[in-house]
């Protein structure tokens, strides 16, 4: 700090003698101050406020507001605009590729003439290709949707959080684990979850085995959901949508006593259910971190080789789930299930 302060001929930081001295040991090394560098810093210095760089969230969804207005959404887009912030950057959130006459080519002319060079892209809604300038940004996502191009991207670590529910379960004393899975999900993890219940059912024994059932529709069971939960009658349902618990009541049955609920992803959507924690904050801090180091690199473009960063869940407790499960010595339905029991 001295020597600093001696060359840039601070009065009244140091003293002259020391300041001669440093100046005239600077000269024997032949040293000259950069005025490039000098003039950067002084306006440094001189700046009282910090300017944050900006970064996009680019919004890939058809709903605008999705990423505001959803519980189970939110945490993602909190998440990363927190740690741009730590890390000295400003998550910008305007930049909606849905909307009307926006193409990628539009789109990357917007964001390459406000001087930004970070984007965080948002999971798109169906399986989805896009096309952006890629070459003049650093680009991240989350959740996987984007068939192509291959971008860097964080998700949920799906095949161990279902193991990890599954493996809970089974500790706690529940043997007929049905697991509902949505087919969309399922298929965006690359079928991670349905092969982490395919693993599990070899390490149980036949006659405990439920089998999986698939959710075909985004916001309701499906017309097996009844059938299903009749004929293999599980102790416990797994699955990964924030009416299931409704559902399952829906059915006569009730929560918990009869048939517990275990949600795969949790968040602030279902806080007080028992399942697996998501860490969608952590997602949503870990794609801008990937982003930001592009930067630092000067990275730009498509990589040849994406990286997938997964991010593990934690077990949570909650209402939705009886633990250690009772013994019971006769399980009675309730009226509206022995009503449709008795249904042809």
């Amino acid at each position: 700090m001295t020597v600093s302060l001696a060359l840039r001929n601070q009065p009244g930081r140091v003293s002259e003698a020391v300041r001669k001295r440093v100046m005239a040991v600077a000269g024997k090394l032949g040293y000259q101050p950069d005025a490039r560098i000098t003039s950067w810093m002084s306006q440094v210095r001189a700046s009282k406020v910090r300017e944050l760089v900006p970064l996009a969230w680019l919004n890939a969804d058809k709903d605008e507001d999705v990423w505001h207005r959803k519980k189970d959404l939110i945490p993602y887009f909190e998440g990363a605009r927190k740690r741009c912030e730590e890390l000295g950057y400003r998550l910008i959130d305007e930049f909606w590729l849905r909307a009307r006459g926006m193409t990628g080519r539009r789109m990357s002319q917007i964001l390459f003439n406000r001087g930004i060079r970070g984007v965080i892209v948002t999971p798109f809604d169906m399986i989805f290709h896009t096309g952006l300038a890629w070459g003049n940004f650093a680009v991240a996502s989350f959740e996987k949707s984007l068939v192509a191009p291959r971008l860097h991207q964080v998700t949920q670590d799906h095949h161990y959080n279902t193991m990890l529910a599954l493996k809970h379960l089974r500790r706690f004393g529940y043997r007929r684990i049905g697991v509902f899975l949505s087919a969309w999900s399922d298929t965006r993890s690359y079928h991670a979850c349905h092969g982490a219940v395919a693993y599990f059912h070899l390490q149980t024994p036949a006659e405990e085995r439920v089998p999986v059932l698939m959710q075909k529709a985004r916001n309701e069971p499906g017309p097996e959901f009844r059938p299903w939960l009749r004929e293999h009658q599980p102790d416990v349902v797994v699955g990964q949508h924030s009416e299931l618990v409704r559902w399952v009541e829906a059915e006569g049955y009730r929560v918990p006593q009869d048939i517990g609920v275990v949600h795969m992803a949790l968040e602030d959507d279902c806080a007080s259910w028992a399942g697996v924690w998501a860490c969608k904050r952590e997602i949503g801090a870990a794609t801008a971190e990937l982003v930001i180091a592009q930067l630092h690199n000067n990275s730009f473009g498509l990589p040849k080789t994406s990286h997938d960063v997964r991010i593990t869940g934690r077990w949570h407790p909650g209402r939705t789930l009886l633990t250690p499960k009772p013994v019971k010595t006769q399980k009675t339905p309730s009226p509206k299930v022995r009503r449709a029991q008795r249904k042809p």
